[in-house]
Order: structure tokens, then C-alpha cells, then sequence
């Protein structure tokens, strides 16, 4: 083969190569020693990658056939490694207790200030030792209890404006949002805290509006966080589609981005939101509901043990009540969509724990054995 020949097929790979829907899907720049990896609207997977999820319902818990399953709207779920099911209830200040097959075991705790009582859950975790750590909002505390319910002793919270959303890492270390004020003005603080909820440093702070004197955007206060087994922080806001990934001293290592069309918010369903706001005394807080034109790039997002991240944005699936989920592997990089209407709430084992609200009203807690195959 001649100089030119060569020469022509070099040119024409490096053509067909650039215009790949690989290298035009993703895209890694590093800039101030951070990583990121950027994903077009239409992202097309890697090679080879699995992507095609499918879920099958193994049971699900609710609907109001027994009391004993009843949830009010507001609940926090967490797995133990035997798959047993722990709900805590915000409203009912209990937790219900349901074996690896959906079975119902037992319940404990009841409304109230004493040890073993609760006021208004708002978080549950499994800690490394097999405890329970359950957050308590009105009672300023985290209590902690046996698998089986019995009140082991509390930690107080009482020291913080407003401390929730806790997420126990390794050997102890915790990431919560806390209120704090700041220079006369409130706002957001996620930070990381010691086993004894002294704080380590800030991953990220958010201005909370005052609905005394601001219009507030519902939607400003997404904030989502979560920890992997090797103590590294994954968070991200309202602000842009990017999820961003600090180390265990608190560095950004890298950013998940990806380029979105943005959702129109219509009328209707700011009656609906509006609708779901619960009257308070004294000041209307529909009134201080300012929205904005457009939704945020993301509602929410949960991790699987493998790594990949599951987004649910504010796309709209083909069916009633659906929402597509952006799928993305442990290096960022998109691989597959769903439409699901239940919201996942954690990944344990192969297996998805959802919640979403039946046609009659009844909040329901699903189960999914989930698989993975290539296209």
C-alpha cells in the first residue's frame, strides 16, 4: 500500500471516528484536577455495556386490605442484610417491620418524648453493627434500637437548627442537611460529621428562602445526597443536571453532566402541587409559592451496589404517572433509560424497593428482582 493510500484511510478513520455516536455521546474533560464526564441529550451507550434492565414484581406491601400495612404518605425505608423491611412513618410515629417475602413481623415505637418513643420520624438506617438509627425532627434526637425493637439509647440533635436527611458512612461518619444561619440570611448546609455529629467540613451550601418575606420556589431546595461503601459523597442540586462526586477529605474528584430539554410547568400542575401543600395557621404558604417557568433538570437519584446511578427527572413516560430515569454506569457514562411511575428508594442484593401511590389513594412499597442484559 502506497504513502497517499495510506494517508487517505488514516484521514478517513479519524473522520469516521469523530462522528461516531460514541465519542459525539460522551465526553471527559478534566479541569482543575476535576473529572468530568459530559453526556449529550441523546447519549448513545458504550460497546458492549448492559443495558437493558428489567424489573419483576416479587411482591407488594400496602393498599389498605390490613391495618397493619397502612402508611400515611410520608415514610423512610431501609433493607438489613436478612432483606427484612424496616418503615419508618412520619405521620403514625411507628415502624413497621416486614420480612424478606413481605410478610408483616412486627411494629414498635409509639407517639412521645421518652426513650423508645418517637415524634415525627424522618429517617431510618441500618448501621454497620445490625442497629437501627432512627432521625427524629420534633424530639431532636436520633434514637437507635435492636432489629427487633428494643430502645438502645439516643444521641441529641438539640444543638442543631434542623438536622435531617442523615446517611451513615463508614465507621461511623455521617452527611446530613442542616439549617443554619448565615451572615442574616438561612441556608442549606450539607456537610459530613464525625460519629459524634461534629462537623467534619461542608460538601455544599443552599440559601433557604424566608417565607416571611421571600417568594419561594418549591423546587430550590431539591437536594440529594447520598454515601458509597468507600465514604465518598455523591450530591447534586436543582440548579444544573450534574452530580458531583467528593472524596472522603471533602475534594471534588468529578461531575456526572448531561445536556437536557428543559420541562414546561403548566397550570394544572401547579394547581396540583398547590393542592398538596397543607394549611398552617397564621401565614398562607400558597401565597409565598413563586413558580418557575421550567422544571429542574432532576427530581431525585438512588445508587445501586454496582455503582450505577438512576436519575428520575421530570420527563414525563408514556404512561399516567410515569417519569423517565436516566441510567448511568459507576464511570458516568449514560446507558439506558426507563419509565417508571413507582420512585425508587434503594437497590439491595438485585432488587429495587420502590413507593408510589395506588389509584385509590394507598402508598404501596414494591419490590423488584432486577436483571441486566446486553442489547
Amino acid at each position: 500500500m502506497n504513502k497517499t493510500k495510506k494517508l487517505f484511510l488514516t484521514i478517513l478513520a479519524l473522520i469516521l471516528i469523530s462522528h461516531s455516536p460514541f465519542v459525539l455521546s460522551q465526553k471527559v474533560k478534566v479541569i482543575d484536577g476535576v473529572k468530568y464526564v459530559i453526556n449529550n441529550k441523546k447519549p448513545k451507550p458504550p460497546k458492549g455495556a448492559l443495558v437493558k434492565m428489567t424489573l419483576r414484581e416479587e411482591f407488594s406491601i400496602g393498599g389498605g386490605e390490613k391495618e397493619e400495612e397502612v402508611f400515611s404518605e410520608n415514610i423512610f425505608i431501609t433493607v438489613d442484610d436478612k432483606e427484612n423491611i424496616y418503615v419508618a412513618d412520619m405521620k403514625l410515629n411507628n415502624i413497621k417491620v416486614f420480612d424478606s417475602s413481605g410478610a408483616y413481623i412486627r411494629t414498635f415505637g409509639k407517639q412521645g418524648q421518652g426513650p423508645g418513643e418517637l415524634n415525627m420520624p424522618t429517617g431510618i438506617q441500618v448501621a454497620s453493627n445490625g442497629d437501627l438509627m432512627v432521625e427524629e425532627v420534633l424530639n431532636r434526637r436520633l434514637s437507635f434500637f435492636t432489629p427487633e425493637g428494643e430502645f438502645l439509647r439516643s444521641t441529641s440533635t438539640a444543638n442543631k437548627t434542623s438536622l435531617t436527611g442523615l446517611i451513615l458512612g463508614p465507621e461511623g461518619t455521617m452527611v446530613g442537611r442542616e439549617l443554619v444561619l448565615e451572615e442574616n440570611k438561612m441556608v442549606w448546609a450539607v456537610k459530613k460529621y464525625d460519629p459524634d455529629l461534629k462537623e467534619i467540613f461542608i460538601v455544599e451550601k443552599v440559601d433557604f428562602p424566608n417565607p416571611l418575606q421571600d417568594k419561594i420556589n418549591p423546587f430550590e431546595l431539591i437536594i440529594v445526597f447520598d454515601l458509597d461503601k468507600n465514604g465518598n459523597i455523591i450530591y447534586g442540586t436543582s440548579k444544573e443536571y450534574e452530580i458531583k462526586f467528593i472524596d472522603p477529605d471533602g475534594t471534588h474528584t468529578k461531575s456526572i453532566t448531561k445536556d437536557y430539554d428543559p420541562i414546561k410547568i403548566t397550570e394544572e400542575e401547579k394547581k396540583e402541587i398547590l393542592n398538596r401543600i397543607p394549611e398552617t395557621g397564621g401565614l398562607n404558604l400558597k401565597e409565598r409559592i413563586e413558580f418557575p417557568k421550567y422544571y429542574p433538570a432532576f427530581q431525585n437519584f438512588t445508587r445501586d451496589e454496582k455503582g450505577r446511578i438512576f436519575v428520575r427527572t421530570f420527563e414525563k413516560g408514556k404512561k399516567d404517572g410515569e417519569y423517565i430515569i436516566d441510567i448511568f454506569d459507576p464511570e458516568g457514562r449514560f446507558i439506558s433509560q426507563i419509565s417508571l411511575k413507582a420512585n425508587p428508594v434503594l437497590w439491595k442484593n438485585d432488587k429495587l424497593y420502590t413507593t408510589e401511590e395506588s389509584d385509590e389513594g394507598y402508598i404501596l412499597i414494591t419490590r423488584y428482582k432486577v436483571s441486566w442484559e446486553k442489547p
